[in-house]
């Protein structure tokens, strides 16, 4: 079952479309959605070599106009929408764990959250309640959201066909390490803020 979806993925991922839906789920991810955006950025720079860094850059940029979103949205919504989107995440003491932390250790708060499993949009929308620095935090996601989706594609430029295939053999262990991720970026919050 897990295959199936996969080659529908990949398939999609090859499609005229595919860098236009990168470039929006990255965005809301960014700014809004619980889910994370690899899963989709994965298979769309594996389904055409030719897009590969086509599509990280897309998927950066979005990445980070989403974040600026998420800035705005703690910095002029902070006790109506962006308190919304933590508790619907059930995160406010690791959101408050966060801003504090945020304060005490500036900007490498924002580099971790825009590089590692911890979701980014919380550290953006952190980073709007407690007014830190716009051009900085702007220049630190640039900087960090880029690097990220460009070591995914040079991982997979790299590694490029044993990758797909690993993909294709094992989809549920591929799966399993995207969910496990996932999780572990989440619990980084609950376990460090």
């Amino acid at each position: 079952m897990i295959r199936r979806q996969l080659d529908k993925v990949i398939a999609a991922a090859g499609s005229i479309y595919a860098l236009w839906v990168l470039g929006v789920v990255s965005f809301l991810e960014s700014a809004l959605l619980p889910i994370p955006v690899d899963p989709f950025a994965l298979p769309v720079m594996m389904a055409n070599r030719k897009r590969l860094w086509q599509a990280a850059l897309v998927a950066s940029l979005a990445s980070v106009a989403g974040g600026c979103l998420g800035y705005y949205i703690g910095a002029f919504l902070a006790d109506s929408f962006a308190a919304w989107v933590i508790n619907s995440y059930g995160m406010d003491k690791q959101f408050d764990g966060f801003k504090t932390d945020l304060q005490t250790k500036g900007g490498w708060m924002i580099a971790v959250a825009a590089i590692s499993p911890i979701p980014y949009k919380l550290g953006a929308i952190a980073a709007g309640v407690v007014k830190f620095s716009f051009p900085l935090f702007l220049t630190i996601s640039i900087f960090c959201r880029t690097l990220r989706f460009l070591a995914f594609a040079g991982a997979i430029y790299v590694l490029g066909p044993s990758f797909e295939r690993v993909l294709k053999q094992k989809p549920a262990l591929v799966t399993a390490l995207l969910i496990a991720v996932t999780i572990a970026g989440f619990a980084a919050l609950f376990y460090v803020f």
